[in-house]
């Protein structure tokens, strides 16, 4: 499993975007020192109130330049055409991946806000359609030299993309999937998904992955695939449980505002419409919410241990755990905890050092396999010296 840190570079009331920005910075390289694996921000565009990543193909390079092994995965870049042209879309990433010497990923979405929608102009009956053919689009350009296309939304004639990417066959692709609808879709296109489980459970989780595996293994790919099955949630790791659940119910309020557009949206395209089920969710239910929404990690090193495996039992290979919305103090002594006490059962238990009582006690119950063993090798070295003799 590989853990991702993501940001939305959510910005409290009192502190400049400027101060928050640099913060993140301190946070990512802590992140790489501590062994998460990837970064990622989503791209956001008038949040009030909440995210400020409008740019993450600016912010990406600057980080590039100070790590030297963490990932970075666009988690997500808004394919909508008024948004981000896919040509513009494979020209920014495979520039990404040359300066991070083949560390970046792609994942894609349409947009889930109606204030970024309107803003841009993007059709709500239209932007799923974008998404899907620009994920053809920018594909044929990675695979294809010289590559053309012809679509309903997109026709470009004979073109050599300049830069190649350093990856191969490209960089991975994927798609943030709320929908059973979209998973099977992702599936079916030979991509990755990140699940989202809209605060509605687990059980709904693992029938939208169930959806998504029975989707690529059915169809037929002719090019290079990217099997992935990530999950997002948000996480605040503390001394104690009773600190963490104090400190993250301020994420409660957060989740409240990410959501509070999806009625809205169900009721603008019915591509939108399954969105109406997260009224049925009671955000004011501190128990649901922490541990049954499948939305949170929130707990000591051991606790978060313990819901890190539930994720892992969907089968999820790449969990992507929102670090954000907390005092920046707070946010620091969240990943240092993370990394140094809970992705290390994940990535190399072997190396976990354990409490001495608890080695002594399985030294003392070997003991007696071992000296019944050194009789039984006893016995086959007098007998073997009487046929000897």
């Amino acid at each position: 499993m590989r853990f991702a840190f993501l940001t939305e570079c959510d910005t409290r009331p009192g502190v400049t975007h400027s101060h928050r920005y640099f913060d993140v910075v301190d946070e990512v390289l802590l992140a790489e020192r501590v062994g998460f694996d990837v970064f990622g921000a989503s791209e956001q565009h008038f949040a009030l109130g909440g995210a400020s990543v409008s740019a993450p193909e600016t912010l990406y390079p600057y980080l590039m330049a100070l790590t030297t092994r963490i990932r970075f995965l666009h988690a997500v870049t808004l394919l909508p055409r008024n948004f981000n042209h896919p040509l513009r879309v494979a020209e920014r990433l495979a520039t990404e991946d040359v300066l991070s010497n083949g560390r970046v990923e792609l994942g894609t979405g349409r947009g889930n806000t109606p204030l970024a929608l309107r803003a841009f102009e993007v059709s709500p009956e239209e932007n799923k359609s974008q998404w899907d053919e620009g994920i053809e689009l920018i594909r044929a350009a990675f695979l294809n030299d010289p590559f053309m296309f012809e679509g309903v939304h997109y026709k470009v004639p004979p073109r050599s993309l300049v830069p190649k990417p350093v990856q191969r066959p490209h960089p991975p692709l994927s798609v943030a999937a709320t929908s059973p609808a979209t998973h099977e879709q992702a599936g079916k296109k030979g991509i990755g998904v990140i699940n989202s489980a809209s605060f509605m459970g687990f059980d709904f989780s693992r029938k939208a992955l169930g959806i998504y595996d029975d989707a690529f293994t059915a169809a037929s790919h002719d090019f290079p695939v990217y099997r992935s099955k990530a999950m997002s949630a948000q996480m605040h790791c503390a001394e104690t449980s009773k600190r963490a659940r104090n400190e993250a119910k301020s994420l409660l309020e957060y989740a409240k505002l990410a959501v509070g557009g999806y009625e809205r949206l169900a009721q603008l395209s019915a591509d939108y419409a399954y969105m109406g089920a997260v009224k049925d969710v009671d955000f004011d239910d501190v128990d649901y919410m922490f541990n049954d929404s499948a939305s949170f990690i929130v707990g000591d090193p051991n606790e978060c241990i313990r819901q890190v495996r539930l994720y892992r039992e969907l089968g999820v290979d790449t969990l992507i755990l929102r670090i954000d919305s907390l005092p920046h103090e707070q946010l620091m002594r969240s990943i240092e905890l993370f990394g140094k006490y809970v992705i290390p059962h994940f990535k190399n238990p072997e190396a976990v050092v354990r409490p001495a009582g608890d080695v002594l006690e399985e030294i003392r119950a070997m003991r007696p396999t071992h000296e019944e063993r050194l009789r039984c090798l006893a016995e086959e070295k007098a007998q073997l010296t009487r046929i000897v003799r």
